[in-house]
């Protein structure tokens, strides 16, 4: 269901029910979707956790975080940003499909993306 966030919160009261959650539509501001949150037990939780996805997923984000501390490498991938952001602002590109403009704007996405793609 989608609602005019505004409209929704005045005619709630405020309060979003204990088993839903407002989740925001890229693109439409002001406009969220409600929805059901989900509900696991803690067994379902923890195998969820050990799929190869998450791991995955997590050894990315410690390299991202590793970069983002050593002040060498933050140095050296903020160059990279720029000089990124300036190729991409002599060829201006639309945003892909998702909206996602196609060098990220900060500085931690770009790292991110680009970590993801190694």
């Amino acid at each position: 269901m989608i609602v005019h966030v505004a409209t929704y919160l005045r005619s709630a009261g405020g309060k979003v029910d204990e088993g839903k959650y407002l989740r925001g539509i890229p693109g439409r501001t002001g406009y969220a979707t409600l929805c059901n949150k989900p509900k696991y037990s803690k067994k379902e939780k923890k195998e969820m956790g050990k799929r190869p996805e998450v791991s995955h997923f997590k050894e990315m984000m410690a390299k991202v975080k590793a970069i983002m501390s050593d002040p060498e490498q933050l140095a050296m991938w903020t160059k990279k940003h720029a000089e990124a952001q300036r190729e991409a602002s002599r060829h201006q590109r639309q945003p892909d499909a998702k909206g996602k403009p196609f060098i990220p704007a900060r500085l931690y996405d770009y790292i991110r993306r680009e970590v993801m793609r190694q």
